[in-house]
């Protein structure tokens, strides 16, 4: 983090674009510098090369032509040409005076030859006696080896005449000198690099060298190229240099020239030059980094100085006097810094109006709320009431009458609850429809009473463009330091009241510990349900239903049930909500239909003719896939569309009635049976009621379970039937719990029954074995 700091800064910057410019004008000119240089010293060491194979040829030619000279002026040498016509009778004398003249051309081997070219006398070994030796050839200018004792010499040969004015030749002096003394220290010092003559093979054979014998050695054995050029020697030899050049030929084949030299000392003008280069280049970098740095400094100084100003800002402490400057770049950023603390001021305070106070309603915003409250708690331990108040049904009237008259109706309630506060009453619009309230000081006084106070304010309606809007409230309250001992504690406190309050209707609800367990536990169900089916831990009861007329058991009502492993038995009106609230009521519907046909196929397979009853939701009902995945259901378990009935509240159809209609007509072309359920406690219309395509209404229990004490509830179950009855829709009536109620609804045509006296919900193996003794039962 530092070392990105550090290069983030303007005279990092200006310094590393420098040196990054700099670098790259240095590697260039080294790169270039260094690659010519090169070129030019090699391709110096490839003339000096080709020149010191042109002095070693030329050395050992002359030395041939000065042999080839010699050998001229003593063919003519009288006497020595008597010793010759005389060696059949005195060989010995005509060997002395070739040795001697041996040793005076410094030669190594020399023999006598007849016209014929037999040897007449040598002072070579007697195996080289025996050689046949074409002389004339021997004659040329151009070098000429012979291989002898396993070594070559350099030959030369001159004819001799007795009479010089002749063309016949009556014999020959041969001599020859060893190659390997040809190759001299002195040839070394001439050319200043090491000499070998050698004919390339594997190994080489070397003719003549001024390495040292281990030098050579390992080179015999290395690969080395024949062509004309500089090259270089592979392992262990790999430092050293070498220069080819074509020698001489024997029998066809090649003899080369092979000059080697250290690549270090080859290259020494070169290294020199390289190391004078890269320190002229370092200390010009060296320089010019120093000038960058005292130019970056001069530059910048100004602007460091502003950008101390601009930190100062930035902290909240505000500078009255700004660093002046002759440049007017800095000067006008002085300038247009000073502004911009006076913008910064001037938005500050707006800033901060808009993050403690509600533009809308004028009122303290929940950060103020939340910051008042704190200052309250830690300035005086008095007791004091938090209270949350949300307006019910508020999002109808903005439905209904529009947003514009739902903002007017925030402020008139807001302005009725300054008007109703004492000073110890601290009000704010926490967000929506939700305002906080704050009471200091409650000894005196009970929650409830303060809470009644404010929920009294509420009795009297509101007008607004010639509307009386009646508003009720639902409050939740918490107080210190009996509920909490933290402004966020309070807080969290009354809105877990105010959520009971509005769960259970009531206008008041005062916070405690239980309230706070079952939204913990809310919470954790909403995470785990999903997991629930998966973990196989739901699981179907199934209540029959009594067709009344047939007097037999038609149809079962499928119920979820939840048996939590800790919780225990959790009552579906508990997390059928959550369901819905978290989107996983499609996958519970979808196990649900899956079990129910199952469990139906069962009963099928043991002689037992029985429809289902599916619930399913508003969500459900408006999920455009549930037709297709009942059809899916019903061809894999092989079950009739007759025999499955979906049942959906009347709230449900009217939260949304054109895709519930739609999505009723789609499942009734299926065939299916669809029933109302809790039909009663609605606010369906009939002109809406004739418009659903139900075969079935379902009456709720809360009108049947003291249906045989109650004339109300038989003139209201009565007309139910009825209205059923004139739309052609059948009925069933839940909550039977004794025999005079089932008698009550036959008598008033009621199509089915279900309740209690027949049986409770039960798993699906005991209802198997009550639907047995049932039947048994009716058939006796």
């Amino acid at each position: 983090m530092i070392n990105s700091q550090l290069f983030s800064t303007l005279r990092a910057r200006i310094l590393l674009s420098y040196l990054f410019f700099l670098s790259l004008l240095v590697f260039v000119t080294f790169y270039v510098v260094q690659s010519t240089t090169y070129e030019h010293s090699t391709g110096q060491l490839l003339a000096h090369a080709k020149a010191s194979a042109n002095v070693v040829k030329d050395k050992i030619v002359s030395r041939s032509n000065a042999l080839q000279e010699s050998l001229n002026t003593v063919s003519k040498d009288f006497s020595f040409k008597q010793l010759i016509a005389g060696s059949v009778d005195d060989k010995i004398s005509l060997k002395v005076a070739l040795q001697n003249y041996q040793r005076r051309n410094d030669a190594d081997i020399a023999w006598v030859l007849s016209d014929k070219q037999e040897v007449l006398a040598s002072t070579a070994t007697t195996e080289s006696n025996t050689l046949k030796i074409d002389a004339q050839k021997f004659t040329h200018r151009d070098i000429q080896l012979l291989f002898i004792d396993d070594q070559f010499y350099l030959i030369k040969a001159a004819p001799i005449k007795y009479v010089e004015s002749s063309r016949n030749i009556n014999g020959w002096l041969v001599m020859g000198i060893d190659t390997r003394r040809l190759i001299t220290p002195e040839l070394v010092e001439l050319t200043d690099m090491d000499v070998t003559l050698l004919r390339f093979n594997v190994p080489h054979q070397i003719i003549g060298t001024t390495h040292s014998t281990k030098l050579i050695e390992q080179l015999t054995l290395l690969p080395v190229k024949q062509e004309v050029g500089l090259h270089q020697l592979n392992k262990p030899l790999h430092q050293y240099l070498y220069f080819t050049d074509l020698f001489a030929q024997w029998n066809g084949t090649p003899i080369h020239i092979l000059l080697t030299t250290h690549e270090e000392k080859a290259y020494v003008s070169y290294n020199s030059l390289l190391f004078q280069l890269i320190l002229i280049l370092a200390i010009a970098g060296i320089m010019a980094s120093t000038a960058a740095m005292f130019l970056s400094n001069g530059v910048l100084s100004p602007i460091v100085k502003l950008v101390a100003v601009a930190n100062q800002i930035r902290k909240g402490k505000y500078v009255s006097n700004f660093p002046t400057s002759s440049t007017l770049e800095v000067a006008s950023l002085s300038s247009a810094i000073s502004a911009m603390q006076d913008g910064i001021k001037s938005r500050e305070v707006e800033i901060q109006d808009l993050a403690y106070n509600d533009s809308l309603t004028k009122l303290p915003n929940r950060n103020r709320f939340y910051k008042t409250l704190k200052e309250k708690l830690s300035d005086s331990p008095a007791p004091l009431a938090v209270m949350m108040l949300d307006l019910d049904r508020f999002k109808d009237i903005n439905d209904t009458v529009g947003h514009e008259i739902g903002d007017i109706l925030l402020q008139d309630i807001a302005n009725r609850l300054k008007e109703s506060a004492t000073p110890s009453v601290f009000i704010a619009h926490i967000g929506g429809d939700e305002f906080g309230v704050i009471v200091d000081n409650i000894k005196d006084q009970t929650p409830e009473t303060i809470a009644n106070e404010f929920s009294s304010l509420f009795d009297t309606p509101f007008h607004i463009a010639q509307l009386t809007l009646d508003v009720d409230v639902s409050i939740g309250v918490a107080t210190y330091p009996k509920d909490a001992d933290s402004a966020y504690g309070l807080m969290q406190c009354a809105d877990i009241a105010l959520y009971s309050c509005k769960g259970l209707h009531y206008p008041i609800a005062l916070y405690n510990p239980e309230l706070n367990k079952h939204s913990v536990q809310r919470l954790n169900l909403m995470s785990e349900l999903r997991g629930a089916v998966a973990l196989g831990q739901l699981s179907l009861y199934y209540q029959p239903k009594l067709s009344i007329e047939e007097n037999r058991i038609s149809t079962v009502e499928c119920l979820i049930r939840w048996i939590h492993p800790i919780h225990g038995f959790i009552p579906p009106d508990e997390f059928i909500p959550l369901a819905e609230q978290t989107g996983a009521i499609r996958e519970v519907t979808h196990w649900v239909l899956k079990e129910a046909f199952r469990q139906q196929k069962t009963w099928k397979e043991q002689g037992h003719s029985i429809g289902i009853a599916v619930n399913i939701s508003a969500i459900d009902l408006v999920d455009m896939t549930l037709p297709t995945y009942v059809e899916k259901l019903m061809q894999e378990y092989k079950s009739s569309s007759k025999c499955l009935t979906l049942e959906v509240t009347e709230s449900a159809v009217m939260s949304e009635p054109e895709s519930a209609l739609k999505a009723l007509n789609t499942l009734q072309s299926m065939g299916i049976t669809l029933s109302i359920d809790d039909f009663g406690t609605g606010y369906s219309s009939m002109a809406q009621l004739k418009k659903m395509p139900v075969s079935e209404l379902k009456i709720d229990k809360a009108f049947v379970l003291d249906l045989a004490n109650n004339e109300d509830d038989q003139v209201m179950v009565r007309t139910l039937i009825a209205l059923a009855q004139n739309l052609g829709l059948n009925t069933v009536a839940e909550g039977v719990e004794d025999s005079q109620s089932l008698s009550l609804l036959t008598d008033m045509g009621c199509t089915k029954a279900q309740g209690f006296y027949l049986s409770r919900p039960l798993p699906a193996k005991d209802f198997t074995d009550w639907l047995k003794q049932y039947e048994e039962k009716e058939s006796a």
